[in-house]
């Protein structure tokens, strides 16, 4: 394949595919950004682009394609209580968009940007900072809901983000994915 016409991804099929990274350790922060360049293939089951930590933990996140059963995508951030998560509606498979996932504990804010577009949600979250936890890729744990699409890029970023640079990790997810 030409890499300068067509775009490197990772292929999960729904069915079994998933990749794991070692502990990655967040507990210095409670606030954090995610980005994914994704194709959705189906809405047909809940599924994982990414997962800090496994089954949501305190101080954990997600970021979904879809979030429930349907044409979406989400996002969720758990301090300690309660999780919050977010679902950003109206996206049928196949669909190809560039995600922003942004969680703050102590600000009670689950948000995510579908090409831009946030969908916010403010909950209490509780308090506390994310944890020290592997991070799953289109899986939750390597057993159970499989992402079904393409993954362009994922940057994780434990911190608060400017706007500024939300929107410059979009746009570098959206040059990876050759979107116009």
């Amino acid at each position: 394949a030409d890499p300068a016409k067509f775009p490197a991804y990772l292929r999960f099929d729904g069915i079994d595919d998933g990749m794991q990274t070692g502990n990655i350790d967040f507990t210095g922060t409670d606030k954090m950004t995610v980005w994914a360049g994704v194709t959705k293939l189906s809405d047909a089951l809940v599924a994982l682009i990414a997962e800090f930590g496994l089954a949501l933990p305190l101080g954990g996140f997600y970021v979904t394609a879809p979030n429930v059963i349907g044409p979406n995508f989400g996002f969720a951030s758990r301090g300690t209580s309660s999780q919050w998560s977010v679902t950003a509606a109206g996206h049928p498979a196949p669909k190809s968009v560039v995600l922003a996932g942004i969680g703050d504990i102590s600000g009670d804010i689950a948000s995510i940007r579908v090409n831009g577009v946030a969908t916010t949600a403010i909950a209490d979250q509780g308090t506390g900072n994310y944890g020290n936890y592997p991070l799953y890729i289109g899986t939750r744990g390597g057993t159970a809901l499989f992402f079904n699409g393409r993954l362009y890029s994922l940057i994780v970023r434990g911190t608060q983000s400017s706007q500024s640079q939300i929107e410059a990790c979009e746009l570098y997810s959206k040059i990876q994915m050759k979107l116009p």
